[in-house]
């Protein structure tokens, strides 16, 4: 199976995630900063696309609890309609409902993630943080976003599952499902 890359495209930033060579395990990769100027995030995402080797792209959609697409999906489908004028990859959408909440109930269970830390903190330092404080909400937020491409991607291999080098082939007489 190629290796994948998946995004989750926000206004600020877009949290990327790759799979491994073998389909099966998606992971945290990185975080790009969505720049004024298009064509430098594009560099950046062909320039990851070239370097991890990935053959194909999955764009995380947010489509609301109702099925509907909304101004934010739109948003990201002309975002990804731009994108693709760069890159010479397939790509496929897969609906990212809720991956955000997901990343952070991961961060949460390994302690490394409190709701207070996804604020913004726009009143200044406060309880002595400092600007030490925003840079981890903002380390904080690069990895939730990182994460929950991760997400999206986990769920689009778990959908899409491949024929993995290490099954065996089944004789001519076998069938999938032994009867009892």
């Amino acid at each position: 199976m190629p290796r994948l890359m998946a995004l989750d495209v926000g206004e600020a930033r877009i949290g990327v995630a790759l799979s491994d060579p073998s389909g099966f395990l998606a992971s945290p990769c990185t975080t790009v900063r969505v720049s004024r100027d298009e064509s430098e995030t594009w560099a950046r995402l062909q320039q990851l696309i070239e370097e991890t080797e990935a053959e194909g792209l999955v764009v995380g959609l947010p489509i609301s609890l109702d099925g509907a697409i909304h101004a934010q999906a739109e948003r990201i489908i002309a975002f990804t309609e731009r994108l693709k004028a760069h890159i010479s990859l397939p790509v496929s959408f897969w609906d990212e409902r809720l991956s955000t909440v997901e990343a952070e109930r991961l961060l949460t269970e390994r302690g490394e993630y409190t709701h207070t830390s996804r604020q913004k903190s726009s009143k200044g330092s406060r309880g002595g943080k400092g600007s030490s404080g925003r840079r981890r909400n903002q380390r904080g937020q690069h990895e939730i976003d990182a994460l929950a491409a991760a997400v999206i991607l986990q769920e689009y291999l778990d959908h899409h599952p491949q024929k993995r080098e290490n099954e065996r082939p089944l004789r001519s007489n076998q069938t999938e499902e032994t009867e009892t």
